[in-house]
């Protein structure tokens, strides 16, 4: 069952504990599609990037979805989903790299209008939501985490089932836009 990308935005944005705020070189930071972000992970992998693109979301977590690039990402063989799974800031366990923000609750508040206004007119599929976080991807290699008296935490795939090869630990809501052309169903 598919559930509101605002509610999936509301319950990550609980996951934060506090506000994060803008940086001023926002402007130099990357706005991707999620096809783009999975041909090129290797390039934005721990670096802040914005993505744009449809989500999907269960009550289990929620995700952006390329459905025009099937099978883009490859690691270890195995051939993932094209999807770029959404994490808080505070799941520090579950995150490859250091983490020097937080979610900015703020910025959730401020799409909400839109959102709502957007939701009257279209289905979820035809809404394209822009965050800004940090880019990571999976590998065998790093996805083994190290942690004091010898216990290893081996991370299988990020998200819901370990199900994405990516994943974006959100720092902003950014953008909610009606995705041109697309007919409501």
């Amino acid at each position: 069952m598919v559930y509101s990308v605002w509610f999936a935005a509301i319950l990550a944005a609980f996951f934060g504990a506090s506000a994060g705020q803008h940086q001023n070189d926002q402007a130099t930071v990357p706005t991707l599609g999620v096809c783009e972000a999975l041909t090129r992970a290797s390039e934005y992998d721990g670096k802040m990037v914005r993505i744009r693109g449809q989500v999907s979301s269960t009550e289990e977590g929620t995700w952006y979805i390329g459905d025009d690039c099937r099978g883009t990402f490859v690691s270890d063989g195995k051939v993932w989903p094209s999807s770029i799974a959404w994490t808080s800031p505070d799941n520090k366990e579950f995150i490859l790299h250091p983490i020097t923000f937080s979610f900015d609750k703020s910025s959730l508040t401020r799409l909400d209008k839109k959102w709502v206004r957007l939701r009257k007119q279209l289905s979820d599929r035809c809404i394209a939501v822009t965050y800004t976080g940090m880019f990571e991807m999976w590998s065998r290699d790093k996805a083994r985490k190290m942690y004091p008296g010898g216990k290893v935490l081996e991370i299988p795939g990020f998200g819901h089932l370990n199900g994405s090869p990516t994943q974006l630990v959100l720092k902003s809501a950014d953008e909610v836009v009606a995705i041109p052309n697309c007919k409501k169903q």
